[in-house]
């Protein structure tokens, strides 16, 4: 990882996003229909990393944070509920990604966060030189801790002020000053904002549902090109259609039928946009991907993607 480096850019393809996002290793799958754009600031300072995401669609987001990295997700004032694993947290909840630990996030259309990556050693070195406990003892098992709003104003404050200042210019990251502040300050106000979190995590779903939950959209994700019924999926997780249902729509927003859908719509998004568009043929990627009428496959994917598979194709 380089020692200083500040640079901002947008997206209009979530494909793009993922491969050139640096240090994080994701799957993103679209969830409501409409045009992606993503607009991403990535700070790097010694060895601390902040990234400043925003993006207009629903999204699933699957996959690992930086490595050798205690990542933070602190969401925007205002910004609408993020599912984090089986969890909902609000504006004053910071999500704890482990390393090791997959990502499980559902994010909200137009929806904005930033993470802040910092090493163990520097975070503990913070917490003796403050009088607090060691990392590992603030934050528990929790993968989210709710925070007073004074301290996630304080947290979001500077880290707002960082991410202004370097959009406006870049350059500013090779002064001693805007260092210090990212180095030193950042990681203090992220540790006095857990610092005042509550003993008690964010919502969260009952375990039964969870269970059901992981089993339904595992059984999905491992059959997603083979016709499945409701009744297959109340089958495999051994719970009623309703509780199902339920599972899925607080989870997703999306009834299991309409899940299954957009993650066959999503894998054939990635096989063509992957693919040569020399001796490529939409309709086999459609048929790989359990769609067998292509009008109706064609008028599904425009309708979520905001554009035709054809159109896809040609961007590859």
């Amino acid at each position: 990882m380089p020692d200083l480096y500040s640079f901002t850019r947008q997206y209009n393809d979530f494909e793009v996003l993922t491969a050139t996002l640096h240090g994080y290793d994701i799957d993103l799958q679209q969830l409501d229909r409409g045009q992606f754009t993503a607009t991403t600031q990535q700070v790097v300072s010694g060895a601390v990393l902040l990234s400043n995401f925003t993006a207009t669609r629903h999204l699933e987001v699957r996959g690992n944070a930086p490595a050798n990295l205690r990542t933070f997700g602190i969401p925007a004032e205002g910004c609408r509920p993020i599912v984090w694993g089986e969890q909902l947290g609000d504006n004053n909840t910071i999500l704890v990604y482990r390393n090791g630990t997959e990502l499980e996030i559902v994010s909200q259309p137009f929806s904005r966060a930033i993470d802040l990556s910092v090493p163990e050693d520097t975070l503990n070195q913070q917490c003796q030189t403050l009088g607090y406990p060691e990392i590992d003892a603030i934050i528990g098992d929790n993968k989210m801790l709710t925070c007073t709003p004074k301290g996630m104003h304080a947290l979001r404050s500077a880290l707002y002020r960082v991410c202004r200042a370097l959009s406006g210019d870049p350059a500013r990251i090779y002064t001693i000053g805007m260092q210090q502040e990212i180095e030193l300050e950042l990681p203090q106000r992220l540790l006095s904002a857990l610092c005042s979190a509550k003993a008690q995590p964010g919502r969260s779903t009952p375990e039964r549902k969870q269970r059901a939950l992981k089993k339904a959209v595992d059984y999905i994700k491992t059959f997603s090109n083979s016709p499945i019924t409701l009744n297959e999926l109340c089958q495999e997780t051994q719970v009623s259609a309703r509780t199902l249902q339920s599972a899925f729509l607080d989870h997703f927003g999306l009834s299991p039928k309409a899940y299954l859908r957009v993650q066959r719509l999503n894998a054939a998004y990635k096989e063509l946009f992957t693919a040569s568009p020399v001796g490529t043929k939409v309709a086999d990627v459609a048929s790989r991907r359990g769609f067998w009428h292509m009008g109706q496959f064609s008028s599904d994917y425009k309708r979520l993607f905001a554009e035709l598979p054809s159109e896809t194709l040609k961007k590859s």
